[in-house]
């Protein structure tokens, strides 16, 4: 029954205190009793015979003490993805890493976790302005893809590793660009490979010496460009040179033509050359034999060797002739000859080659030996 309703003990407030018409409750007596209470359930003094009212209480803080022990300690629990891994540290001190699953660890502030992704790429992009070599303004722009490899040094090794990286970066790209030209920078080929490559390598060992935990995947060189007041003039150099790179080319290129057909040219000359050789000597080796045997056969019959030789060499050299000689003896007839088929004989040589006509002179002089001579009956008649 409560302490306002009808007949209730309306001399006593909740606290236990008498009803006090003329102001609230004595805050004092409500501390001295909640006090006596939490001495009876913590083993202090209290009093000797507990109300029922204070073992209801003891039971009910138990509880809620129990209670929070129990979420205190399911607080402990975390989870570490594939990609993850967890550096757990015991009162500020390291003391283990764990890979991706379920974990458990003495909750916080005993122990406390740390998830750091280790296969994530992650890129930083930055604009620098620096000096050449050969004391030029260039800008560069430049990203650089970095992953994590070492939790522990990327979490506790350095303060921020993102403004290391920068850092670093920066005083490798100065580092590198301070010993090359401007022309080595812009140059799109062989140039920006080197820069590159010299880049990548000093950034990685910064990284390494300063145990940022961090490793260097790629650097890519965006852009690089000099100051815009002289824009046109780079870019009339930069055309020049790849004109230039061009006509080289090109001229390898004819080079790669010409060259090889010159070659083979010159191979084919000496070996036609020595084939030319081989048959003349040969020839002249035959023809040394041939007279060899017909001086021989002379030696042993001189006039049948004389006159055969003369009738072969008339031969060779009449059989080829495109003139027509006739001796007229006797009668003033018109002889018929076949002038047409005897010169398409005389045209054709030995290979069946044409051979140009130079003239066909009928002659009638009798100091001439006849070659062919016809009769009238081989007109076959008037």
């Amino acid at each position: 029954m409560a302490w306002n309703e009808p007949g209730g003990n309306k001399d006593k407030d909740p606290w236990g205190n008498k009803n006090n018409q003329d102001g609230p409750p004595d805050l004092d007596e409500i501390v001295k009793k909640m006090q006596k209470k939490l001495k009876g359930v913590l083993g202090g003094k209290g009093p000797s015979t507990p109300s029922a009212d204070d073992e209801g209480s003891g039971f009910l803080i138990g509880f809620i003490a129990v209670l929070a022990l129990l979420i205190w300690g399911s607080s402990g629990f975390y989870i570490v993805d594939e990609q993850e891994k967890a550096i757990v540290l015991q009162f500020g001190e390291f003391k283990e890493e764990t890979l991706p699953g379920w974990h458990w660890r003495f909750p916080t502030p005993i122990e406390k976790e740390y998830k750091v992704n280790v296969t994530q790429v992650q890129r930083y992009n930055h604009e620098y302005q620096m000096l050449t070599g050969d004391e030029n303004i260039i800008y560069i722009k430049l990203e650089v893809q970095f992953r994590i490899d070492n939790a522990q040094n990327f979490l506790f090794e350095v303060s921020d590793p993102l403004v290391t990286l920068e850092e670093v970066t920066e005083s490798a790209l100065r580092t590198v660009v301070g010993h090359r030209t401007m022309d080595d920078v812009l140059d799109k080929s062989d140039g920006r490979q080197q820069l590159i490559t010299n880049t990548t390598s000093e950034v990685q060992g910064m990284l390494n010496e300063y145990k940022t935990g961090m490793t260097v995947v790629s650097v890519n060189l965006q852009n690089a460009r000099p100051p815009r007041e002289i824009d046109e003039a780079v870019i009339d150099v930069q055309k020049a040179k790849e004109d230039q790179d061009k006509y080289k080319k090109q001229g390898q290129a004819y080079f790669n033509d010409v060259i090889p057909k010159a070659e083979g040219l010159a191979r084919s000359l000496k070996e036609h050359a020595l084939a030319y050789k081989l048959e003349k000597i040969a020839a002249a080796n035959g023809d040394t034999s041939r007279f060899l045997q017909t001086y021989e056969e002379y030696r042993k019959a001189p006039d049948v060797t004389r006159k055969r030789l003369y009738i072969e060499t008339m031969e060779s050299v009449l059989s080829k002739s495109s003139k027509v000689m006739v001796k007229i003896n006797q009668g003033s007839n018109i002889m018929y000859i076949p002038l047409q088929q005897i010169l398409d004989s005389a045209h054709k040589g030995a290979d069946g080659s044409q051979v140009p006509v130079s003239a066909v002179t009928p002659s009638s002089s009798p100091q001439t030996a006849p070659r062919y001579n016809f009769n009238p009956s081989d007109r076959g008649g008037r």
